[in-house]
């Protein structure tokens, strides 16, 4: 017997980096893989060990149990625990996989906010302490919370590399801070110096997306940083340090960061190193300081850091006189270039870096759809201070070509380097099928989430804005857990909602609140979704539970702006749909589709979401609430949409597809619904008519009833409208618009809301999801287009692996599945069989004719 896939908290840990909790009784779960043929008898154990010292253990568990809550002595906060699981046999073999943790949650917070006084703008300030480390030290944990963005430095080594953190939120009401367990080896006896650099982030009100709405955030404001150190000693005690006025501050060498804008490094700022005496050269003065207000929550970062990722070398570079270099990585994307520093550079030379997703008609940056975000990167070199490579810190761009202007000499590919930035979450999950068309689409969305995963879920991550936009993520949501994990992720992003909602309920259309409007568009039932998707695929439903009543308040919001169940406005609606479907070129707003139906379905919708998540929380009463809430909202639907033909609303493609999704419809309407929306895609030639949300719910019903190969021919086509066009345009990430612009405005090429389309790929092509917590039930139900010839994915849950593959060969279909030990499959063959599966792998064939009329069948 095998164990794997150990889990803290719901969320796959990475063997190489420290689980930070929140809970004093964490969660921990495993994934069992049996050799079929074995007859011994087995028996896992779990421990909790901490500096080697058994504190917990539960002996004896039976195979069976995937689960277990920590029930031991309590856990001590900033302290390295290690979980270990392991199986053992009669025959006395033994194997077990184990990962540390650490209880991040505080008491109170004693520390204060320093600040140095009057920085210049952009400026990025770094405050030290030194703290000495005798024989009795243990240990040590530090705590550090920021009001923009931080670097944590020991010693002038860098605790992590991950500088764009913590994750931003709704400063006034919540701060995250990051918590770094360290053990005695990487510290000196003696003196030691921790440096926390802060830069601006999302919290100066100057950034420049403000500038476009007219409007500053209530989070914004000084830039500030709070931190702790504790030091543990042998005999139990703990001695802390807290930031306050005995913190000294000296000014970095990013002499400006811009989360938008940029940033310049002036290497003349550069020390010989990170010790205490060239620290002491550097030191300005001693930082000011005031106290935590008690109305902001500072709370651990349990989500992963925004981390490098993927790096790329360009696939070209081309000469365009005068010094200048545009250079292509072949790949959109988000992060920065890294840059070698050539030797010998004469004091003051300046190298250039800016940033763009396109080219225009001459091979020159096109800039224009950045609008107000610079997007610029300056080096400014100092003789015999340069160091070997540079790359910015604080900032990031979403680029796939860049302009180098000023560089000593000529720009060779082994100069320059594309770093991506990302948070660390990204799933080992798998899709690949025949069509080489819809690999690429599958890559361009992976890519798309990729660019936009940033501690929030962002819209784009190029142009002066990069906001957590509810609106496209109501479909997006359904997507994200098939390749990140968001065990951490999402409970963050409930709570960034949670924080915009006003005393009636309302939310607001960005989380954090930046763009848009509070009230947010009634579409933004991703709020919603974070706990659901959650709990199917992680198997939490701690979510749901933290999140309940905010849920029912925006939902009875929703309902107090309802004339008799139909909702009474709309902001966005079927959003951005092809130009010949919105009110006009630039108002993406839909032509066809009625805001309030979509409004109103959505106040179904997640009704029909509460009644399940109050039989989840066993709140029988509430179950029955939202259940006739949703049968009255139904009806009501029904009486003002519909007319007994299956013709809903306006009849477009987005009122069909979107009203069969719902299931809103009697039974008896659903198959002539269906049919009038097939009608209409083929009378237009396949030129659809949807936006970002019905899209993708239209690629789903056609699926469900029985029009498969009309979703085949929307994917695979490559003409105006489709992502095949934009591939056809050198698309490596998908664009905001199906059309190819020049215009400055909505003209982003990776923008995920119509990337959505990937869990199409799991759900449908693939056949599988989630029906029951953590995948503990699923669906498996493949789809099998005609010109099609196989499919194989893979999708990583807390029991393990659900591996599938289906091929047509030799005049039949092979369809494969691998269940994990603990789930159950509920499967639904293309043939009209119908059967449960238990743990093991399964396999069916029967007599299929492929499309291609291969002579050897």
């Amino acid at each position: 017997m095998r164990l794997y896939n150990i889990r803290i908290e719901y969320s796959d840990a990475d063997a190489e980096s420290v689980t930070i909790i929140e809970r004093k009784n964490p969660h921990f779960s495993w994934a069992v893989r049996k050799e079929c043929s074995s007859a011994h008898k087995e028996e896992i154990c779990v421990k909790v060990c901490q500096g080697g010292r058994l504190i917990w253990a539960e002996n004896h568990v039976s195979p069976d149990t995937r689960e277990l809550d920590y029930n031991g002595q309590d856990l001590v906060p900033g302290m390295l625990y290690t979980l270990s699981v392991s199986s053992h046999s009669e025959t006395g073999e033994a194997c077990g996989i184990e990962r540390d943790f650490c209880l991040g949650t505080l008491p109170f917070w004693r520390a204060e906010w320093i600040y140095a006084p009057q920085p210049e703008a952009g400026q990025v300030i770094c405050y030290t302490k030194t703290f000495t480390v005798d024989e009795d030290i243990q240990s040590i944990c530090l705590y550090v919370g920021t009001m923009g963005f931080h670097r944590v430095e020991l010693n002038g080594e860098p605790l992590v590399q991950a500088p764009m953190n913590p994750a931003v939120c709704e400063y006034d009401r919540r701060v995250y801070y990051q918590v770094f367990p360290i053990t005695k080896d990487k510290l000196v006896y003696g003196k030691n110096l921790i440096t926390i650099s802060v830069a601006d982030g999302w919290r100066t009100p100057d950034n420049c997306c403000y500038a476009l709405t007219g409007r500053i955030p209530e989070f914004t404001g000084r830039v500030q940083t709070s931190a702790l150190i504790a030091l543990y000693r042998k005999d139990g005690s703990v001695h802390e340090l807290y930031t306050d006025a005995s913190w000294k501050w000296y000014c970095d060498p990013v002499r400006k960061s811009n989360l938008f804008a940029g940033e310049t490094f002036d290497a003349s700022f550069v020390s010989a190193g990170g010790s205490l005496e060239d620290c002491a050269e550097r030191q300005s003065g001693f930082a000011c300081s005031e106290k935590v207000s008690s109305n902001i929550e500072m709370r651990p970062q349990t989500v992963c850091p925004v981390c490098e990722q993927e790096t790329y070398s360009p696939v070209c570079i081309w000469p365009r006189g005068g010094s200048r270099w545009i250079v292509d990585f072949g790949q959109n994307l988000a992060g920065v270039c890294r840059l070698a520093i050539p030797r010998g550079m004469r004091s003051g030379t300046k190298i250039t870096v800016r940033y763009a997703e396109t080219l225009d008609e001459e091979g020159e940056l096109f800039t224009a759809p950045l609008r107000g975000a610079e997007s610029t990167d300056r080096y400014i070199s100092a003789a015999g201070k340069d160091p070997i490579e540079w790359q910015p810190v604080f900032t990031y761009h979403g680029f796939r070509y860049a302009e180098v202007s000023g560089y000593p000499g000529a720009l060779l590919k082994q100069d320059i380097t594309a770093v991506r930035y990302y948070t660390d979450c990204f799933l080992p999950n798998h899709f690949s099928c025949g069509s080489p068309m819809l690999n690429q689409i599958y890559r361009c969305c992976v890519e798309t989430e990729k660019s936009n995963v940033q501690g929030i879920l962002t819209d784009c991550p190029q142009r002066d804005e990069r906001m957590g936009w509810m609106n496209d993520a109501t479909v997006r949501f359904e997507a994200v857990p098939y390749v990140f994990d968001i065990g951490a992720l999402f409970p963050k992003i409930a709570r960034d909602c949670r924080d915009t909602q006003d005393e009636k309920g309302a939310i607001a259309d960005t989380a954090p609140y930046a763009f848009g409007s509070r009230p947010a568009d009634p579409v933004c039932s991703s709020f919603l979704l974070t706990g659901l998707e959650t709990y199917l695929h992680q198997g939490s439903a701690e979510v749901i539970r933290e999140n309940y009543d905010s849920y029912v308040k925006w939902t009875k919001y929703l309902l107090s702006k309802s004339d008799d169940y139909i909702v009474n406005y709309s902001w966005y609606g079927d959003w951005a749909a092809p130009a010949y479907a919105c009110a006009d070129r630039e108002d993406a707003r839909s032509l066809v589709t009625p805001g309030i139906l979509m409004s109103t379905g959505y106040l179904y919708f997640n009704a029909v979401l509460l009644a399940k998540m109050a039989s989840i929380l066993h709140k029988e009463e509430d179950h029955s609430y939202f259940q006739e809430l949703a049968e009255k909202v139904q009806a009501a639907f029904l009486a003002k949409w519909t007319d007994g033909t299956g013709k809903v609303g306006t009849g477009s493609e987005a009122c069909q597809a979107f009203a069969l999704w719902l299931q809103i419809l009697p039974d008896e309407q659903r198959q002539k619904a269906a049919e009038i929306l097939h009608r209409d895609l083929v009378n237009r030639k396949y030129a659809f008519t949807t936006g970002n949300l019905c899209t993708r719910y239209m690629l789903d019903v056609l699926a469900e009833y029985g029009y498969l190969e009309d979703a085949w021919i929307l994917l695979t086509r490559d003409r105006y409208p489709s992502i095949g066009y934009m591939i056809q345009h050198q698309a490596t990430t998908i664009w905001e618009r199906f059309e190819l612009k020049k215009d400055p405005t909505m003209n982003s090429h990776n923008h995920p809301m119509y990337g959505a389309v990937l869990s199409w790929f799991y759900r449908y092509l693939a056949g599988l999801s989630p029906v029951e917590d953590g995948w503990r039930i699923f669906r498996f139900s493949p789809c099998v287009p005609e010109h099609l010839g196989y499919v194989q994915a893979s999708v990583r849950t807390r029991f393990g692996d659900i591996e599938m593959r289906w091929i047509k060969e030799y005049g039949h279909l092979h369809i494969y599945l691998a269940v994990p030990e603990g789930a159950e499959a509920q499967v639904q063959l293309p043939w009209g069989v119908s059967l449960v599966c238990a743990g093991g792998m399964h396999q069916w064939s029967t007599v299929w004719q492929s499309y291609d009329g291969d002579e050897n069948q």
